[in-house]
């Protein structure tokens, strides 16, 4: 859900920057190996689509979603010289950090759980499940590894979609706003500075 409101807002501040030259902008950045990205998340779907259910029973998903992190940071590797990607490719490492250090799933807790589904009780949650329909394993923060990487970002109700989320969901989603400005690379600031200096002393 938070990616997908991060693509809206890029688009929405790209919109109201460059208004009609809009769509030319976007399709102007320059990405390579776009398809690594899109296989990516066609790898994470299984998981994203397993109900509750003892982790064992979703091994084959996991194997997936993991799977898919390496073509995320093969992806992120290609075009590393985006502003928006290194930070989006900062996000992919903190997730997946605190992924592999917790059994190859992304923890959440019970209270964290409690907030964004009202009217549920933390016995409800049980420790070591697979959170349905999305990447976590439900553990209590004591057996969280790297706990703040986790999901412990929350946005409740009355938001009509209450989410969870981690650090580095907000830093793939502020990497997707930047990338999606038509930002170019970090060096290319500096190279059109010199070729204007370059410019003017060619004149005098």
């Amino acid at each position: 859900m938070i990616l997908a409101a991060a693509i809206v807002a890029g688009l929405l501040l790209s919109l109201a920057y460059y208004r009609g030259r809009t769509l030319n902008q976007v399709a102007a950045i320059p990405l390579r190996s776009a398809w690594l990205a899109l296989l990516a998340l066609a790898l994470q779907w299984p998981l994203l689509r397993a109900p509750m259910a003892p982790t064992q029973r979703v091994g084959v998903q996991q194997v997936l979603f993991l799977l898919s992190h390496l073509l995320l940071l093969a992806f992120v590797w290609r075009n590393r010289r985006l502003a928006g990607i290194q930070i989006l490719g900062a996000g992919v490492l903190c997730n997946l950090i605190v992924i592999l250090a917790n059994g190859g799933f992304m923890p959440i807790s019970p209270e964290t759980l409690v907030q964004i589904n009202p009217g549920t009780t933390l016995a409800e949650w049980p420790l070591g499940v697979h959170y349905g329909y999305s990447k976590d394993i439900i553990l209590s923060q004591e057996a969280t590894r790297l706990w703040v990487l986790s999901d412990i970002l929350a946005v409740p109700p009355p938001f009509p979609w209450p989410v969870a989320f981690s650090f580095g969901d907000v830093l793939i989603a502020v990497g997707i706003i930047v990338l999606l400005q038509g930002q170019s690379t970090l060096q290319a600031v500096p190279a059109i500075e010199s070729r204007v200096i370059f410019q003017q002393h060619s004149r005098l």
